[in-house]
């Protein structure tokens, strides 16, 4: 019986001198192999045009883009080895070490932690930050041409190497971004973002693998970060995913760099390094002060200090028109200084800070406080309109902190100490008041995004803005009431009044609160809620006070007469208009 001769094995698939062994990932624009090269004797990544170049021109312009990708040198941009032509097709070889493909990592378990995603996502841009400020834009990015290196770091391959857009129906929308530096960098961060939303979701966007694809479809159609992910992803991380995945344009980040500086933020902020947004705003409360005093703050003051009898009530009045007075004079009490002589649960109300500090005290206190409008009249002498706005607009939400802060004390109840209302009241705006005068650039960049767009589709109605929450953490990856809770403890304040500063969710019902501290929390988010309601366009005004009325009226056992005129005494009291009299 003849023995059955052993399998002739394959002949190797060759491109010119390379030997193929794996196809690694392509896309409508390229194909991405493992491949061996003999000259030097080691595996390399192989990237390959999807379509061949039609003319000597096409061919010409390709690699005038791909030898112009190859001089730029920096570590989250792969080397490249070689550039080439075997049989009309060009190809770029790039370093491939003992790295593997994000494709050939998602095929192994377990599956990336959003830490990670956010870390690749983060060096991903790095690289791509500097291509677009050298004029490249990728155009091509995907699974296929990500490379892990050894040490789990994120690189780019195969910069340029796309030539065109195949897609039935569709416009050559590679060579256009080619030929706009900005329309093609735009389109890069927003295929980083589908990456993003690829990596955490488990499953493509729009269930389109092809991420050049997908970002063609994205504002007719929406792209979300679903719930369900493999992993968890927090409400900050998320916000950025979707952000840089809006349907609207002008939603999104305008570079790679507002991308990546949004990242870095969540990921020092999650990892507690020394120079997360968290702990760069605790250095310069240090350095520069928490927040300046309102206009006209120190002449109140010393108006009040220089009575022949000082009066706790009228001293109290003037803190409540400057909050940072507050802030600060509650910091110092809590201080170890105070702590032998204060109660057991610590100093919460403004007269008992005064009574332990005494007058010499409150001068002290109150000469830490920058005078109007403190660091920002750098920015003014720097920048002359943007300063102004900066300042502008931390005036107004100066305001509206004192507006809330006088409105809890009138609506409190006699269970809850009416200057920890005002306090809890201003510290909800806390988070929002320390981005506006530390991170300027920053709130004006959140504001932008909570602003509505122009209509879409065949609505007339504008399409919504951002909420703030929302827009915050898109920019800053922080959570604005996480921000102002780690501040207050940093200050030393007590858990009663932390736990009041985290205003209620907006969307969910409002319940009969157990206790003073949830009373506290209640009344707190019922004075902010008719402050915001105060500076809504006229015509809405009426209905969101009456909105705001009806969600805490149970809870708190209130009725809209006595909501608006604590609102109205309110203002008077902030901006210092007497009262009218009443007319017969």
């Amino acid at each position: 019986m003849a023995l059955a001769s052993p399998p002739t094995p394959a002949a190797p698939r060759m491109f010119g001198r390379f030997e193929l062994r794996q196809m690694l990932g392509r896309s409508l624009a390229s194909s991405t192999w493992l491949a061996f090269d003999p000259r030097l004797k080691q595996d390399v990544m192989l990237c390959v045009p999807r379509v061949q170049p039609a003319s000597p021109a096409e061919r010409l312009r390709w690699g005038e883009d791909t030898q112009q990708s190859s001089r730029l040198n920096h570590p989250r941009l792969a080397e490249v080895l070689e550039q080439g032509n075997h049989e009309g097709w060009p190809f770029v070889t790039c370093v491939k070490g003992g790295g593997i493909s994000l494709a050939e990592r998602l095929q192994l378990p377990p599956a990336p932690t959003a830490f990670e995603v956010a870390n690749w996502t983060a060096q991903l841009l790095e690289g791509l930050a500097y291509a677009h400020e050298a004029g490249m834009a990728h155009l091509d990015i995907g699974l296929h041409n990500v490379l892990l290196d050894g040490n789990g770091q994120a690189m780019l391959v195969g910069l340029g190497v796309g030539l065109a857009q195949t897609q039935p129906g569709h416009p050559n929308l590679v060579a256009q971004a080619r030929t706009q530096a900005r329309q093609g960098s735009e389109r890069d961060v927003l295929m980083v973002g589908l990456l993003m939303h690829r990596l955490l979701a488990g499953h493509p966007a729009l269930d389109d693998s092809d991420l050049a694809s997908a970002a063609s479809r994205v504002g007719p159609e929406i792209v979300r970060l679903p719930w369900n992910t493999p992993t968890p992803v927090v409400d900050t991380l998320r916000a950025i995913v979707n952000r840089a995945t809006d349907r609207q344009q002008r939603q999104r980040y305008l570079n790679a760099r507002t991308l990546l500086s949004a990242l870095q933020g969540w990921i020092k902020t999650n990892a507690q390094e020394a120079s997360s947004p968290l702990l760069f705003l605790l250095d310069r409360l240090n350095s520069v002060g928490s927040l300046p005093g309102r206009p006209g703050m120190p002449q109140a003051l010393q108006a009040a200090l220089n009575q022949d009898t000082l009066r706790v009530d009228d001293f109290v009045d003037v803190v409540a028109r400057n909050p940072t007075l507050g802030w600060e004079m509650l910091r110092a009490a809590n201080a170890a200084g105070f702590s032998s002589r204060s109660a057991d649960d610590g100093v919460t109300t403004l007269s008992r800070a005064m009574v332990l500090m005494g007058q010499q005290g409150m001068r002290r206190v109150a000469g830490t406080v920058r005078a109007w409008p403190g660091a920002l009249q750098a920015r003014v002498t720097a920048n002359a309109e943007a300063g102004q706005q900066a300042v502008l607009a931390l005036g107004k939400e100066m305001r509206l902190a004192c507006i809330a802060g006088h409105i809890a004390r009138l609506l409190v109840p006699f269970s809850v100490s009416d200057e920890e209302g005002l306090m809890s009241a201003t510290s909800q705006r806390l988070g929002w008041l320390l981005i506006l005068y530390h991170f300027p650039d920053e709130a004006a960049q959140i504001s932008r995004l909570m602003l509505p767009g122009p209509p879409t589709g065949d609505s007339s109605a504008p399409s919504p803005g951002m909420s703030q929450e929302a827009a915050a953490s898109a920019v800053l990856g922080v959570n604005l009431d996480d921000l102002t809770a780690a501040v207050l403890k940093h200050w030393g304040m007590q858990e009663r009044l932390i736990q009041a500063a985290r205003p209620f969710n907006r969307t969910a019902p409002v319940r009969k609160p157990i206790g003073p501290e949830e009373t506290l929390r209640t009344v707190a988010s019922l004075a902010n809620e008719l402050t915001d309601a105060h500076v809504m366009p006229a015509a809405k005004v009426l209905h969101a006070t009456q909105q705001a009325v009806a969600r805490y009226a149970r809870a708190l056992d209130v009725d809209m007469k006595e909501c608006q005129q604590a609102l109205e005494v309110a203002v008077r009291l902030v901006d210092g208009r007497k009262e009218e009299p009443v007319s017969p």
